[in-house]
Order: C-alpha cells, then structure tokens, then sequence
C-alpha cells in the first residue's frame, strides 16, 4: 500500500507517479491553451441528468469519466457543484463492481466504474475502495484467463463487444489493471503489471496483422478504436515496465493509423466502427468518442517518449473539437421514452418524469459527410464522451 507522502506525492502530480523508467517530458509541454473550451465542456455539463449517480444520456463512458472528472475537479478546488456527483457516482461504481456479474452484467461498464473509481482514490487520497478493486481486478483475472487472456468469446451479449470489438475491450481491461498499478499501487501492483503483460502478449497472437492491431480475429480491417485502445495499454505498459518494446509498439501503432487520418490541421481521423449505422455515405465520419481515446492514447506517447510531435497533435485534434463539433442539444433530443401517464404540465419524460424543455451548448456526438450532427441522427448527444473530453482535457492541462 502507498504511504501517506506517495499519496500525497500523486496528488501533487496530478496524474499519479510513473515509473522511474519513463521519461518526464513536463517540462517541455507548450502552455495549455484550451481552457475555454475546458469551462465550456466545465459548465455545459450543468445541464446533464445525474439520477443517483447515474448519467443518463452518458451511453455507459460516465461511470468512468464523470467519477473521474468531478473527483479531480473538486481535488482542484471545484466543490460545487461537482462534490455532490462525485460522491453519487462513487457510490454506484462502488456498487456495480461489488456485484459484478460477467455473465449478466455489462463488461463494458464494470470496467468503466473500476476505472472511475481508481481515479477517485487517486485524485482524493481516499483508499477506501481499494480491496473492493482488488477483489474486482481478481474477477477479472480469473475471466480473462479462462478465455485465454484475449476477450473474444465473453460469455455475455454485449453492445460495447459489437460495437468496438474483442481487441478494444480486452486493451481496456488492461487499462484496469494498469491504471490501479500506476496511480494506486499496492501488494498486488506487480500482480496487475503481469496481468496486463499477459493480456498484450495474447492480443498480439489473436489480433496482431503485423501492421495494426485488427478489430477482432477475422476482422483484420485498420480500425482506430483497437489501435488507439492498445496504444494506451503499450504506453502504460512501458511507463511501468521500462521495456521499450511497449514504448515502440505504441509509437508504431500512431504510425500505422495515419491511412485514416482526414486532415494535417485541424487533425481528425475517420472512425468505421458506427459509420453505417450513422448512414455516413462518404469517408467523412468521425466521432467524439474515438478522438477522446485517440487524444488520450496521444497524451500518453507525449509522457513515454517525450516527443512533441504527439502533444502537438493533440492539440491540433482539440482545435477540431472546438471547430467542428460543438453545438446545440435539448433534452427532447436524446430523450424520447414516454412516461405514462403521458406528460400534459411540461414536454420531456426525463427517468420516467415530465420535465421542461432544456437547451444549451454541448459537444456532439459526430461529423458525417460535411456537416454536425443532428437530431434526426441515430445518434446526436452524448453525456459521456462529454465527461470524457473534460478528463482528456483536464489530463492534457497537467502536463
């Protein structure tokens, strides 16, 4: 267990102690310059419905970066109002991992509160979660194992397995481990490295074209969501490993996506994993969500290699957010459940209650073909990546 002075030594750094192995490229990282858009993504979130810690329009990212977000803003001195989320959020990751079911449960969001709630104790000094993560991450080992250390065939029907496919998730759970090893610690931390060693090493047997890593066993199309997915898991592996093999794939990995980039400047890339079902008729798509991962994959290259060119680019794919994707969103237009009975004194059945119309700004869901996204989208607003951009934002203003 980390004492008292390594705690507070992670607090002080903001993202938690690295191993000695890495680099520390903070010196070097050019001023912050997105603090507008980081209060305006701050303060739109004012407007998303939280129902006992439970982000409601987040699509499953919230329980991790809504606990993250709000546990770190209120560590840098935002009590109100995201003291109160935090500690509702806290309490339901808390529960969902202590009754976490693989089978019937969500993998995807058991994963995700885990995460929230490492980012907790790492923003808060408060260790009280810890064995209730331990014995999660132990669940998780044993499920893993049981299917080879590679997730293809989880015994649970899941969107997030459908939609991001075998290699994303199994990077992700990776992330679980290393994100406890690395900002947490503990007896069991070697345990956690090994474990997600033991994941890389059977996602490259499975997964590995020898050029990228393939949306799953079969699928060996270049996809950004795996390939930035394991960059995350390559780069945290090195920083706690020291191998530069790690560091090497993972800066091989940003290579290997460059067939999918749309621009130089701003930087964006197109995403496939939902461009049919978003009916994009052109290679003109690209998400919020994947660009998140993509800017937090970048973060952590900038941290293991000292390079610049990757905090540039991220940056660059910032000023894209900024540009291309803010808009408009109503609670009308990503809630459309009746509440019965139907709603006659105000216009929105919001969790099974009428509530007034509410608009404000936002950052939206996509860009297809030319344009932002709109209401009659299959998808057009989400809380969750939202939260998540405020994290990547917050993460980059550390550095």
């Amino acid at each position: 267990m980390r004492s008292p002075l390594q705690v507070a030594l992670a607090l002080a750094l903001g993202v938690g102690c690295s191993s000695e192995a890495a680099p520390t490229p903070a010196e070097r990282a050019p001023a912050f310059r997105h603090q507008a858009l980081f209060d305006r993504v701050a303060s739109s979130a004012d407007g998303f419905t939280v129902v006992e810690g439970d982000w409601l329009e987040d699509y499953g990212d919230a329980p991790f970066y809504g606990l993250a977000a709000s546990s770190r803003l209120v560590a840098g001195g935002r009590a109100e109002p995201w003291g109160g989320r935090a500690a509702a959020a806290r309490a339901r990751a808390r529960t969902l991992i202590d009754s976490a079911d693989f089978v019937n449960g969500d993998v995807n969001e058991l994963a995700m509160s885990a995460l929230g709630l490492i980012e907790h104790a790492a923003a808060t000094g408060d260790l009280g979660d810890v064995e209730a993560l331990e014995v999660f991450l132990k669940k998780l080992q044993t499920l893993a194992a049981a299917l080879g250390h590679y997730l293809a065939s989880v015994p649970v029907e899941s969107w997030a397995f459908r939609t991001y496919g075998p290699t994303s998730i199994t990077a992700l759970v990776g992330l679980v481990a290393l994100q406890h090893a690395h900002l947490v610690g503990g007896e069991h931390r070697e345990e956690h490295v090994e474990f997600a060693k033991a994941l890389e090493a059977a996602t490259v047997r499975e997964a590995w074209t020898g050029a990228h890593f393939a949306f799953a066993p079969g699928e060996p199309r270049l996809d950004l969501y795996p390939n930035v997915a394991m960059t995350l898991l390559e780069s945290r592996l090195y920083q706690l490993t020291g191998d530069p093999a790690y560091r090497d794939r993972a800066s091989q990995l940003h290579a290997a996506i460059q067939p999918l980039r749309l621009a130089e400047s701003p930087a964006h890339y197109y995403t496939e994993y939902s461009a049919v079902e978003m009916g994009a008729k052109t290679r003109d798509y690209s998400t919020l969500s994947a660009h998140n991962y993509l800017m937090f994959s970048l973060l952590l290259l900038f941290e293991s290699t000292g390079e610049p060119r990757f905090l540039e680019e991220a940056d660059s794919v910032l000023d894209w957010v900024d540009r291309d994707l803010s808009g408009e969103w109503c609670l009308s237009h990503v809630h459309d459940e009746p509440c019965a009975p139907a709603c006659t004194s105000a216009p929105v059945c919001v969790a099974g209650a009428c509530a007034e119309e509410r608009c404000g700004p936002g950052v939206l869901h996509h860009r297809i073909d030319g344009r932002v996204a709109l209401p009659s989208d299959p998808e057009f607003f989400c809380s969750g990546c939202n939260l998540q951009l405020l994290y990547v934002l917050w993460y980059r203003q550390q550095l």
